[in-house]
């Protein structure tokens, strides 16, 4: 049985959460990678070194060497540590059927969110820890990703009605929960 831990709160960057990111042409999955406090990334830290030294007793790894052991973290152009959790964004069955993965999304209050989250959202995020030993020099932890519960919400993309001059109006509210899936705005021009 693998760890399952719940972040505390922290901002999400670039959270590919309905569609999935791609790195040089290669589906890498649903991603999102967070920045936390201070004191919680060093809480964190704590935690999977704890989880990557366990690992490397495991029978499954026993006499392995773990030059390189990554444990899920690393550090970004401004010196922060960022952990990045990611899931595929399909699987198979044991029949042999291929089945979409959805990550559940969940706002402050525990109801599902059907469209995307956005860059600078302050979000939970609940993961398994998996080790894994390729070469000592490709070996550590993987966050896979399980679901993510969103306390402060941004939009997909960065795009707000202020940023097109919009202002607040009495009329139509759209109902809580119903977002747009796939917003495609060009905002450079703005």
């Amino acid at each position: 049985m693998r760890t399952q831990i719940t972040t505390p709160k922290g901002t999400a960057q670039y959270p590919k959460l309905r569609t999935p990111e791609y790195y040089e042409g290669a589906e890498v999955g649903y991603t999102i990678q967070m920045l936390f406090s201070q004191e919680d990334t060093d809480k964190l830290l704590s935690i999977l070194d704890e989880e990557l030294e366990a690992a490397k007793g495991l029978s499954e790894f026993k006499g392995k060497k773990w030059t390189n052991a990554r444990n899920g973290s690393r550090e970004d152009k401004n010196g922060d540590t960022v952990f990045k959790f990611k899931t595929k964004s399909s699987y198979t069955t044991k029949a042999g059927e291929t089945k979409q993965r959805v990550i559940p999304i969940f706002d402050a209050k525990g109801t599902p969110i059907k469209g995307d989250i956005g860059h600078g959202s302050v979000c939970r995020v609940r993961f398994t820890v998996n080790p894994y030993h390729k070469s000592a020099n490709n070996c550590g932890l993987t966050l896979y990703l399980d679901a993510v519960q969103v306390i402060e919400f941004k939009e997909p993309g960065g795009v707000s009605a202020d940023k097109f001059g919009f202002t607040e109006e009495e009329g139509y509210t759209v109902t809580e929960n119903a977002t747009v899936e796939n917003t495609s705005f060009d905002t450079e021009e703005f």
